[in-house]
């Protein structure tokens, strides 16, 4: 084996605490000039936002606004922009550097808008997969999302734009998010919640932090001392600017106490006489002065004062962009299971057949995290070219066209008399009607269909259902926003409101020869749209579908959630759709190769289909170039190297929050009660099997880790250790070691294991690199309640390399003091 000896020296969790090194003392100097400037009546006024995405100009001081716009993956305010993966594909990839990149190309992409503040990254921690924002976290574990946000922070500011941290804190699901309260003791807030913003603070000096919507122990994070000034700015040495997230602060005057600066857009604080309270003395001017000089600061040291103006050298479709985007897609997805070696595919087959609701159209997260890019491509888009390039046949097939014709139109064609209005509520004359086999939609911006508009507008399909085969059939209907349906005139599904994508079932026994009436209502209210129906007849052997797909070589399912079923403001199921289950169950039949791609932020029920898929890759939201990365990856162009940031459970009822996510009394209280031990700690403690481990994930090469050496502590408290790595197959790739340290019994319980490093190396075959590590003192400390801080635990400790939490390969022993 060729040996190359390459040493790579990494420091773990080196943290500063030192002032944010942002604030100068010119800066410092400037803000104060401003702030003895303004009367009261502007320092009132520039504590709340305008316009949706903006500070306030003041125009007597020539101070300008700043501009804002929301992310993390991508700019999705102020028109198209390039749309990355969501922020928990970065955070697959294990790859510090490459989250630079993309805070990097972010701040591009603001600075060719003029665009002051990047309201990204998120780091709230990953408990459960329903939340409905997952995909904008960076996984389970504190010490990857604080390194992971820390490298995109450094890339979005190198820029001179602001970025902002987010959701502080424990916006951890998204029901009921303006209500509940999600209480946890002091030591599971520090070592489990905070790490990753205190990161973002003291190593990558984040300029702005938002609060989260929900009540934390009790209180409104937006209104919390302990929060935002004991924690945040005592302990931290915050300087910067802390805002609320959009319409999250509920009483003015407690917000202005607890150290929110900056209300946004407006609500309760613009909504309150702030002069009335100044007279009684609730607050004072030094409060609003505090506020206004965090604002200022940061107006100053990223020299927004006299505005500023589109960098216009900068394309906002920008191709540095599109080709960061992509890298990211490809080093995200990951390879949980490739039976048979069935990837890379063979280029010597004949045809492809691709199937799935996520196949076609750009798939992505819902919610102000919404990005639309000028171009994309998709699945069927991105297989299909690659496959051209080998001569390969791909077909799309959608196994609703293969239902049984029992549905025709009073005209006697097969399908629904489809109508289109242009209102919500199917008034006036349709602007478009046709003919539809199928009703199974998931539109991101309007139906494309000319005078129709993007939001706000109804659809009805009527005709009639007439069944060969007298039984019981069964029908859902599903839909975002409000749906009905009527058989035989009677209302049976009665749905008729906004919210998220919901299901109802109902069966009928019909007769062969008879007719029956149906009717669908449907509207849309705003965001994306979606609705599907479907029908089966029960214990019917017909398959068509599965014998057209049993003519290809290989079938290539699409499949998972989309902004339509997981999104901010609501949390989804553990369980796919009813269009996947029943996709799922026909290619359990199926007799050629199946390979799953899978598009969510989190896990997904799967034991039930798992084991019927030779190959499983999880693309996460992998933004526009999604297609192109995922085709790189199933023709073997690129060697996934991609890691889970979150463990994956068999069941729900495995995952240690089981007990503990949802409100069990509606007290509107939710108790962490697994505490510490959540994610893989949890596991762990449990000595619970899961479905795939943290940091797992396959390569189409193997990898050899040995000569793990761990010297002594030095007087600093750091150890260092070091170790090899070889690749030992016949593909260059990459793999992500990780090192965890565990203690060895001791008084206080802890988890077996924790990650303290992790280093994502690429070789080529037959290459060998050697790697030193530093672990810093607090790798190997605990949060003491005593003492309010973190302290060591002095004693024998395990420090762990592997290639997942479960996957150790290597282990030593050392007494720390």
């Amino acid at each position: 084996m060729k040996k190359i000896f390459l040493t790579v020296c990494l420091v773990v969790n080196c943290l500063f605490t030192s002032a944010q090194q942002w604030l100068t003392p010119e800066v410092e100097s400037k803000a104060n000039e401003l702030l003895s400037k303004m009367t009261v009546d502007e320092k009132l006024s520039y504590i709340v936002g305008t316009d949706w995405m903006y500070t306030k100009n003041i125009d007597r001081l020539g101070i300008n606004c700043m501009k804002m716009t929301d992310g993390p993956q991508g700019l999705g305010t102020h028109g198209k922009s390039t749309a990355y993966p969501a922020t928990v594909s970065l955070a697959a990839t294990f790859n510090e550097d490459l989250a630079y990149n993309y805070g990097e190309a972010l701040g591009r992409d603001c600075k060719a808008r003029g665009i002051n503040i990047l309201l990204g990254p998120a780091v709230n921690i990953y408990r459960a997969a329903m939340c409905g924002r997952n995909f904008e976290y960076m996984g389970e574990d504190p010490y990857l999302a604080g390194r992971i946000a820390a490298g995109y922070i450094k890339g979005v500011q190198a820029q001179g734009v602001m970025a902002t941290i987010k959701h502080f804190i424990a916006n951890n699901s998204d029901y009921d998010r303006d209500h509940i309260s999600n209480d946890m003791d002091e030591r599971t807030m520090h070592e489990i919640y905070l790490p990753a913003f205190k990161t973002a603070v003291q190593d990558a000096e984040v300029a702005c932090l938002m609060t989260s919507y929900n009540l934390v122990n009790g209180i409104y994070t937006t209104e919390s001392p302990e929060l935002l000034r004991s924690i945040l700015r005592d302990q931290w040495g915050f300087k910067g600017l802390v805002m609320s997230d959009w319409g999250s602060s509920h009483f003015g005057i407690p917000a202005v106490k607890g150290g929110m600066d900056l209300e946004m857009p407006g609500g309760a604080v613009r909504d309150t006489n702030l002069k009335y309270y100044l007279r009684t003395g609730d607050i004072t001017m030094e409060m609003i002065d505090e506020k206004v000089l965090h604002i200022l600061r940061v107006l100053v040291a990223f020299n927004c004062v006299d505005g500023t103006k589109a960098d216009t050298s900068i394309p906002e479709d920008d191709p540095r962009s599109a080709a960061l985007a992509l890298k990211v897609a490809q080093e995200g997805v990951v390879l949980l299971k490739n039976a048979r070696n069935i990837l890379p595919l063979s280029t010597h087959m004949k045809k492809i057949v691709v199937t799935g609701n996520n196949a076609k159209g750009y798939v992505y997260g819902g919610g102000s995290g919404k990005v639309i890019p000028f171009h994309y491509v998709d699945m069927l888009g991105g297989i299909t070219a690659e496959a051209q390039k080998h001569g390969i046949a791909v077909e799309y097939v959608d196994e609703l066209d293969f239902l049984d014709e029992i549905i025709f139109t009073k005209d006697n064609e097969v399908g629904l008399l489809a109508e289109y209005y242009d209102n919500i509520d199917l008034k006036g004359n349709p602007v478009h009607t046709a003919v539809e086999k199928k009703v199974n939609y998931g539109w991101s911006d309007g139906t494309g269909i000319k005078g129709m508009p993007g939001q706000k507008f109804s659809v009805r399909w009527s005709g009639v259902v007439r069944p060969k085969i007298s039984g019981n059939y069964d029908f859902s209907l599903g839909g975002d926003d409000g749906y009905r349906l009527y058989f035989n005139e009677e209302l049976i599904v009665d749905d008729w409101k906004n919210g998220g994508f919901r299901t109802a079932k109902f069966t009928k026994q019909l007769q062969a020869g008879q007719e029956y009436k149906i009717r669908i209502e449907y509207y849309q209210d705003g965001g994306g749209a979606a609705v599907s129906f479907i029908w089966k007849q029960q214990n019917s052997n017909k398959n068509v579908f599965v014998d057209y797909l049993n003519k290809a070589d290989v079938v290539i399912a699409c499949i998972g959630h989309n902004s339509e079923s997981e999104g901010e403001g609501r949390d989804r199921t553990f369980a796919p759709s009813e269009v996947d289950v029943k996709l799922l169950n026909s290619l359990e039949n199926c007799r050629k190769p199946v390979v799953a791609v899978v598009n969510v932020g989190g896990n997904l029920e799967m034991q039930s289909w798992e084991p019927h898929v030779e190959g499983l890759l999880w693309a996460w939201y992998a933004g526009q170039e999604a297609g192109t990365a995922v085709a790189d990856i199933l023709f073997g162009n690129v060697n996934p190297s991609g890691k889970l940031p979150m463990t994956f459970e068999k069941k729900w009822e495995d995952n240690p929050a089981y007990n503990s996510y949802y409100d069990p009394d509606g007290d509107k209280h939710v108790k962490y009660s697994e505490g510490i031990f959540i994610g893989y700690r949890g596991y762990d403690k449990l000595n619970r099997e899961v479905q795939y481990p943290f940091g797992y994930g396959l390569s189409y090469t193997t990898f050899k880790l040995s000569n793990l050496t761990v010297g002594t502590q030095q007087e600093d408290g750091s150890v260092e250790i070091s170790y090899q790595l070889a690749n030992t197959g016949k593909r260059a790739g990459a793999q992500v070691v990780q090192t965890y340290v565990g203690r060895v019994g001791g008084l206080i319980a802890r988890p077996e294991k924790e990650l303290k490093g992790f280093k994502k190396i690429f070789l080529n075959p037959g290459e060998t690199v050697t790697v030193k590590q530093v672990l810093p003192k607090d790798a190997f400390t605990y949060y003491c309640t005593i003492e309010k801080d973190f302290i060591v635990d002095g004693g024998d400790y395990n420090v762990m390399l592997g290639f997942s939490s479960r996957d150790i390969k290597a282990q030593k022993t050392i007494e720390i003091k």
